[in-house]
């Protein structure tokens, strides 16, 4: 049987809409099981900023909509439905469509760079949920925000495990006192950052290269680059 929210004889008025492309401006017509669409003019792949992934926290077919997420970011039960999840938070609280777009492609480059540095990805997509978040308050909140149990009842309501919010704790701390380090999650998130506000303001160009931290991040911007 197919979903009915993916079977389009179920669907209402509003399950076509528009939305501005994040980089050029140009309006993208998306149907709402579009994940991304292409942007006619400048070509650039744009998030779909409407996308509900609700009905994957209950939903047993989850895992056919929103695929798996590799071991350590929570228990074999949560695997199919935490990106889900941390995307519905994410539009929850971020009411401005480029900075959902903008969320949601940090968090997709965090998954490909740290896959490609082969670092556990749990910890590395759970702090950069919790930066997409910080990203709505001033500077000077952050410290408070990360002394509280927020980010913890944050973790838990997406169904993270134990160790993974540990070592997301650890990530977080590292950036927050902006020391340098050698840690290689602190690395990717911090790529994967400059990578997608740079792409999100078109200003992506050799010159980022040398400033990157990884080599999956430079081969990333090099292949976008050069082809």
């Amino acid at each position: 049987m197919k979903c009915p929210g993916q079977d389009s004889r179920f669907w209402k008025a509003d399950a076509i809409f528009e939305v501005k492309c994040p980089h050029c401006g140009t309006t993208i017509e998306f149907f709402k099981d579009d994940t991304r669409r292409r942007c006619p003019e400048c070509g650039e792949q744009v998030p779909n900023p409407e996308m509900d992934f609700g009905c994957a926290a209950y939903c047993p077919y989850a895992e056919h909509c929103l695929g798996s997420l590799p071991e350590g970011v929570a228990g074999d039960s949560m695997l199919k439905v935490l990106k889900g999840k941390m995307f519905k938070e994410i539009k929850q609280k971020l009411s401005d469509s480029k900075k959902v777009a903008l969320s949601v492609r940090f968090l997709e480059l965090c998954e490909e760079i740290g896959k490609k540095e082969g670092t556990k990805l749990g910890p590395i997509l759970l702090s950069g949920f919790i930066l997409s978040i910080l990203d709505l308050l001033s500077e000077e909140s952050y410290p408070e925000f990360l002394e509280k149990s927020l980010i913890e009842k944050t973790f838990s309501d997406v169904g993270a495990e134990k160790e993974a919010i540990k070592d997301a704790f650890d990530i977080l701390r590292l950036i927050e006192s902006k020391e340098e380090t050698e840690r290689n999650e602190v690395k990717v998130i911090q790529d994967a950052k400059k990578i997608a506000t740079l792409e999100a303001a078109s200003r992506l160009g050799e010159d980022v290269i040398n400033e990157l931290l990884t080599d999956s991040g430079r081969q990333i911007v090099k292949t976008k680059i050069f082809g």
